[in-house]
């Protein structure tokens, strides 16, 4: 039986994400001859295992003096045969690469499929944002370069672990008090969606914040909701807080679920979406790998133009077509709910004792 002891932050939203999976199949990587284990405090004892995964977030106070990092990794190295950085940042261009000489394997949620553009550095550390700098002259206040670039000698290091997808949706789209008891629960995934087939007078929901404290991660944002702010002849869900329960009864009311890029490319209501039977739009993701791959244009999603000439043309044309509509809605639910399936879990425990055994 193999020791895998995980050094992460609890009562973090992200890091819960990305422990939930873990959390709900233990018993079975059991079985396959992996004992996990979370562990919140770098004990003696804790450290002692065979393969030690740190999770960023763990240590996203530290960037502040980032010799820290290193020194802990430092002081790991005797105590386990393996050490895994579990990168948990939101977009494929956010990277940790400097740790990569003192690692033995970098898993991280969204990679960019073509590696070598990680060897130049993005405005803003996104290769979105770079886009909104370079095609609108769009700038941030802050510094816009902190990601270090890849080192293609040490890319054999770097693979993909998990998307948020895998996290507790069920638990998110509840009512905020039941997060409280998360540890009390047993790990569960939704069981029940809502029909694609029903009847949905919303042409399109377009929910969220639109201003970020980045200009190159807002603009794209603002831009799109003005544009679609103007389309009056459709019936549309737009800028405004509403409660839980009607954001839950508008996205089931709603042919599609506009989701834009916000810090990352991936967000929950990606996921929301297809558990209440909209169609998922938005921009292009086609330049990015993850896991497991739900997101494939025209199939589960239809990708929207990272420009904004003709947003409101692509939106019309998308509601034009009720069949291709319902279709793209339909796979995205499917994909979704083989994803978190049993099939889907036991998939989900080989892919993980496949990639930390790279």
């Amino acid at each position: 039986m193999k020791k895998v002891n995980i050094l992460s932050l609890r009562r973090d939203r992200i890091s819960e994400f990305f422990l939930y999976p873990l959390r709900k199949n233990r018993s079975l990587l059991r079985e396959k001859g992996y004992d996990v284990n979370i562990i919140e405090k770098p004990t003696e004892k804790n450290l002692n295992c065979d393969i030690l995964g740190l999770s960023s977030k763990y240590f996203s106070k530290w960037w502040w003096e980032p010799e820290r990092v290193f020194q802990f990794i430092a002081s790991t190295r005797k105590k386990t045969n393996k050490i895994i950085w579990f990168d948990l940042s939101d977009s494929t261009g956010v990277t940790h690469f400097e740790l990569l000489p003192e690692i033995d394997l970098y898993l991280k949620k969204q990679l960019l499929k073509d590696q070598n553009l990680y060897t130049k550095k993005f405005y803003g550390d996104r290769i979105f944002s770079d886009f909104y700098h370079q095609k609108y002259g769009v700038e941030d206040e802050q510094d816009p370069y902190h990601s270090k670039p890849l080192d293609l000698k040490l890319s054999h290091k770097v693979a993909l672990s998990w998307h948020v997808g895998l996290g507790d949706m069920h638990g998110d789209i509840l009512p905020g008090w039941s997060k409280y008891f998360r540890d009390f629960l047993p790990p569960r995934y939704p069981n029940s969606f809502a029909s694609t087939l029903v009847d949905r007078p919303i042409d399109f929901m377009f929910r969220g914040s639109r201003f970020y404290s980045r200009n190159t991660i807002c603009f794209h944002r603002s831009k799109m909701g003005e544009i679609l702010d103007q389309m009056n002849h459709l019936n549309r869900a737009l800028k405004g807080r509403v409660s839980i329960t009607e954001y839950k009864n508008e996205m089931r009311k709603s042919k599609t679920v506009i989701s834009p890029f916000g810090w990352g490319e991936i967000g929950v209501r990606d996921f929301e979406a297809w558990i209440y039977g909209a169609c998922l739009v938005k921009p292009d993701m086609s330049f990015m790998e993850t896991w497991p791959n739900v997101f494939i244009e025209n199939e589960t999603y239809l990708p929207l133009s990272w420009s904004f000439e003709s947003l409101a043309e692509r939106i019309d044309e998308i509601l034009a077509s009720p069949e291709t509509l319902l279709q793209v809605a339909k796979q995205g639910q499917e994909q979704y709910r083989k994803m978190i399936s049993p099939e889907g879990m036991e998939k989900f425990s080989d892919w993980f004792i496949q990639q930390i055994e790279i």
